[in-house]
């Protein structure tokens, strides 16, 4: 990432930091006046995102340092880990939260204060929506995967604070009418709805980013796109056989290629030679993944393919 891309992410960072501050007082403040756990919710969601947000604005600006001797390959797995501890959080909260919704349910349910629930709901989706399209073009610009996430984040928090003003308004519209017996229920039924639309992402970033932790192969997109530009890269290289080997950690691309030679062609790579190939190959990836790590190794020996990858076989 270059040095205005790291400002523009940084400058984002900032801005959800405080979008998060103002949204967690605000939903505090209205939870306790209108007694909804939904509102309660809401606000803690954005609680855990300041939180995190906190811990962002530090990675951001770690993740960007070069290896050193207590981490000789660099920062970019903190993260895949970030992400993974985000969403790990979100999903127990949002676990917890349809527990005690559940019980309030059997339990007859609760009475709330619809009125203010209805402002509190339109201001938070003003400002959620708001958000999300300020990250959308900031991820955009510095193509942060930090940043996608908290867009999607902000998205999703605007759509059920939309949600929950639109439950709100109809809360208001059963007082006196047959269905004003459902006006205790509402608010734990709101709960469980909020639940079900927040838990896919959480569940999702969990997922992928833990594959990432593990070292599993992106998807099969981007390694489509890798092997076409290797191979187009090597075409005219003299070689045997090559091997391909490719994972991501957060927003980094790591690219492997052990390029298997014969004897005869040997002769073809000293050094500079090397050094040329490598570089050809390097700025045709770096052209699609402007975060990228790769290495080239010319061997005549295959039994150093397998031996770079744990346990080492041979």
């Amino acid at each position: 990432m270059d040095f205005t891309a790291v400002r523009v992410e940084q400058k984002a960072l900032q801005y959800t930091l405080w979008g998060n501050v103002a949204i967690t007082l605000f939903g505090g403040a209205f939870a306790l006046w209108t007694r909804s756990e939904a509102i309660f919710l809401d606000g803690l969601f954005s609680g855990i995102h300041l939180a995190i947000s906190l811990l962002s604005l530090y990675i951001a600006r770690l993740i960007q340092k070069p290896g050193d001797e207590d981490y000789p390959f660099g920062y970019a797995m903190f993260e895949p880990f970030l992400n993974f501890g985000k969403g790990l959080v979100i999903v127990l909260v949002a676990l917890l939260a349809m527990f005690s919704a559940g019980e309030s349910l059997f339990n007859g349910g609760r009475s709330v204060n619809a009125g203010g629930g209805l402002w509190y709901a339109l201001i938070a989706a003003i400002v959620c929506l708001t958000m999300a399209l300020i990250q959308r073009r900031y991820a955009r610009l510095s193509q942060s995967q930090i940043l996608a996430l908290d867009f999607k984040n902000w998205l999703i928090d605007g759509a059920i604070s939309a949600a929950v003003a639109i439950a709100f308004g109809l809360i208001l519209m059963l007082n006196g009418t047959d269905w004003a017996w459902f006006i205790p229920y509402a608010d734990p039924v709101l709960v469980l709805a909020m639940v079900s639309v927040v838990l896919p992402l959480p569940l999702q970033t969990v997922v992928h980013n833990g594959l990432q932790i593990m070292g599993r192969s992106p998807d099969e997109t981007q390694r489509e796109q890798v092997s076409k530009i290797v191979a187009a890269a090597l075409e005219t290289v003299p070689h045997e056989d090559y091997t391909l080997r490719q994972t991501n950690m957060g927003r980094l691309v790591y690219v492997q290629v052990y390029l298997c030679v014969s004897l005869r062609q040997e002769a073809c790579y000293e050094a500079g030679e090397v050094d040329e190939v490598r570089s050809q190959l390097y700025d045709r990836l770096h052209e699609v993944f402007p975060h990228l790590a790769m290495d080239l190794i010319v061997t005549c020996d295959r039994i150093w393919v397998s031996r770079a990858v744990m346990p080492a076989v041979g």
